[in-house]
């Protein structure tokens, strides 16, 4: 049996071809699927009023998205780890897309209501099923800056969105519209992108099966081993310090735009706004590098003591672009733009890096789509609240944000302490129990020679 000491320092998988293009055409669907998430809530100010729709339902309809998604993440999970995450990846990626193309016929909050609710069936399948399949194509060593790559595609096609769709709704009245259809109609062509990405099978990057997997023998998940997420101790406390920390993010991203349209700082409305995504975009890009180079010096505790470095400057970010923001452009640009290197160091630098290494191959989507789950009704709940308070508070986004957003960041920052004691000891524990299965898959390969 291998042991921790030795897979640590095992040679690497071999490195298949391709594997970049797999990373290019994730992240141009991640971007795309990025750019649907953020439509709505960027074309809200120039919608409400051409429907007759009051400000405070963009709550109702974020928050209907959310729940739906979180109904069937969980399942789109377990589908992934059972089945060919390319296939969910081509169908739910890019066909489910032409729902967003749908919200642009919409002449009512009704009909907007059903085509966000069936959107929100496929919010949730495009990052579990990428996270598992770079986890599969990059080893330990090498997935920050695997991850860093898709996510930062994904914010941005934020910046692409504020951009592209801001300069579509200043058109007319309608203008609007043309935003969700040439959206949902890029999100049909991801698909066809997503027909060419490699898809290896699960436990192909690490070292300690890498050897003797192969489709037939990959670990494969069953009902029973869901439970088993449960015992891993930093999989518990980073999606649950994540999900509440997201929710703060989740409010800031759906009024951030309207306040700022409301400061009326003229066409430098988008610099700031620009600036924050330019910051995450760039944050998820070297970050990734930076946290393997730190996990490579310190495999037990670096990617926790990068992420919590991230918590802490986020928290201080977040507070000083909602307090100071409304004293001009510079200053909202300046907090904006820290804020969104903070979020990419504690995301791409951590978050998503901890959860892949320490969640056995079998249960990477599942783990990633339960986490999402909870996400949803969390950040749905907050970003309803959140609607709820702007009421109370007479439609006072600045004083709602600053309530709403910087709590749910400093509880993330505290639940993730405890990390610094399980990491280690998860991730020895998923070795011990790769080494096992190699023992297993080395028995069943000597079995089948010998008959």
């Amino acid at each position: 049996m291998i042991s921790a000491a030795e897979a640590l320092t095992a040679a690497s998988p071999a490195k298949p071809r391709h594997r970049w293009y797999t990373v290019f055409a994730l992240s141009v669907a991640y971007l795309i699927d990025s750019m649907e998430g953020y439509t709505l809530q960027f074309l809200w100010p120039y919608m409400y009023p051409t429907l007759g729709i009051p400000v405070a339902n963009l709550a109702i309809l974020q928050s209907i998205g959310r729940v739906v998604s979180a109904i069937t993440g969980p399942i789109w999970g377990y589908i992934a780890d059972r089945s060919s995450r390319k296939a969910i990846l081509v169908v739910m990626t890019g066909v489910w897309g032409l729902w967003t193309a749908a919200k642009g016929f919409a002449n009512s909050f009704s009909q907007l209501l059903l085509f966000a609710t069936l959107a929100g069936i496929g919010l949730t399948v495009l990052e579990p099923a990428a996270l598992s399949l770079l986890s599969d194509l990059f080893d330990r060593k090498e997935r920050g800056r695997a991850i860093g790559f898709m996510i930062a595609a994904g914010f941005a096609g934020s910046m692409v969105s504020v951009v592209i769709l801001g300069a579509i709704a200043e058109g007319n009245a309608n203008a609007w519209r043309y935003g969700f259809i040439i959206i949902g109609a890029l999100s049909f062509a991801s698909g066809l992108l997503l027909l060419g990405i490699n898809e290896r099978p699960r436990g192909s990057a690490e070292p300690e099966i890498s050897d003797v997997v192969t489709a037939e023998t990959a670990p494969r998940i069953e009902p029973q081993l869901i439970p088993q997420l449960l015992h891993i101790p930093t999989w518990v406390f980073n999606m649950i310090s994540g999900n509440i920390d997201f929710m703060g993010f989740a409010i800031l991203s759906a009024w951030a735009f309207t306040w700022i349209v409301e400061l009326d700082m003229g066409p430098m409305v988008q610099v700031a706004m620009l600036a924050m995504m330019a910051g995450t975009v760039l944050g998820h890009l070297g970050f990734g590098w930076l946290s393997d180079y730190v996990d490579r010096r310190n495999p037990n505790y670096g990617r926790v003591a990068i992420g919590q470095i991230g918590f802490v400057i986020n928290l201080g970010a977040a507070i000083g672009f909602l307090a100071l923001g409304d004293r001009g452009v510079l200053v909202l640009s300046i907090f904006g733009m820290l804020f969104g290197l903070s979020f990419a160091l504690k995301g791409s630098g951590a978050q998503l890096p901890i959860e892949q290494n320490v969640l056995p191959p079998e249960l990477r989507s599942t783990g990633r789509a339960l986490g999402s789950w909870i996400s949803a009704f969390v950040t749905a709940g907050g970003v309803g609240l959140s609607g709820l308070l702007l009421t109370r508070l007479d439609n006072d986004l600045q004083r709602m944000m600053l309530i709403m957003v910087p709590l749910p960041i400093l509880i993330g920052t505290l639940l993730r302490i405890p990390m610094f004691r399980t990491y280690r000891r998860d991730m020895a524990a998923l070795e011990a129990r790769l080494s096992g299965q190699r023992e297993a898959m080395s028995d069943g390969e000597s079995a089948d020679q010998s008959s």
